[in-house]
């Protein structure tokens, strides 16, 4: 019996030694990270988290905040990983990025019917024009071309630009659906603003990791268990559960 005891023990101890908890962070993204009213993190990229740190023996902590601190903390060493960002070169500087992303956004111009803005997918047509974007956001390789020639308006939150499209601060503005659909539905003004076709990029989330910890053995096992959660459609199940979709690259 002693025996035994002293192998549950040392089983105990040693399974302590691996458990660790870890420290995510990002900003706020209809359906992939919100804080719910009593202050917790819920959405898509919560969800994998837990289940993956619960899968490994791991706590963890998730704080949402703005964007440009969340990538701050992950810069500095400050926070372990971020929760959805898209990938960038100044961003994989001081980020190792998940092996595969966990959801997809177009990114798509808005603008009101009565403007005379013509989007046929040149950027160097829109210099004339007002574009309404949001602090801290990718919005692709080729925008960056175009963007010391054109005409920006930043500001910190998709809300806040829709409301300068609607008091005529900005000609159009660009977002992704999965976050402007609710804010157009909260300010009642489905029937005041267009979307513009094509597309302008496509977008995809990772999990980003801090290269300022030492994360490499957490980063294999958390891609591992991501890989099974895909293989096993836990993956697909969650995605339906924000009435998201997901396509496997």
């Amino acid at each position: 019996m002693k025996r035994l005891m002293l192998s549950v023990l040392f089983i105990f101890s040693s399974f302590s030694c691996f458990a660790k908890s870890y420290y995510f962070v990002g900003s706020h993204f209809p359906a992939i990270l919100e804080p719910n009213p009593q202050g917790d993190a819920t959405g898509l990229g919560a969800d994998i988290v837990h289940e993956i740190c619960r899968r490994l023996g791991h706590t963890v902590i998730i704080d949402v905040m703005p964007l440009k601190r969340a990538l701050k903390m992950v810069e500095q060493g400050k926070a372990d990983a971020i929760i959805g960002p898209y990938k960038s070169l100044l961003r994989e500087q001081y980020i190792l990025y998940s092996e595969l992303p966990f959801y997809e956004d177009p990114i798509v111009f808005y603008t009101k019917p009565s403007n005379s803005v013509t989007w046929l997918g040149n950027l160097a047509s829109l210099k004339k024009d007002v574009i309404g974007v949001i602090r801290g956001w990718d919005y692709g390789q080729e925008f960056k071309r175009y963007e010391s020639s054109l005409s920006l308006s930043e500001v910190a939150s998709v809300q806040a630009s829709f409301l300068q499209l609607m008091y005529d601060r900005v000609d159009l503005l660009l977002a992704h659906p999965r976050a402007a659909k609710p804010v157009i539905e909260r300010l009642g003004i489905a029937e005041d603003v267009i979307m513009l076709s094509p597309l302008l990029t496509v977008n995809q989330g990772y999990f980003g990791f801090s290269k300022q910890r030492e994360l490499g053995r957490f980063i294999d096992e958390f891609n591992r268990e991501f890989h099974n959660m895909l293989i096993s459609g836990d993956i697909v199940k969650l995605n339906n559960k924000y009435g998201l979709s997901f396509v496997a690259h």
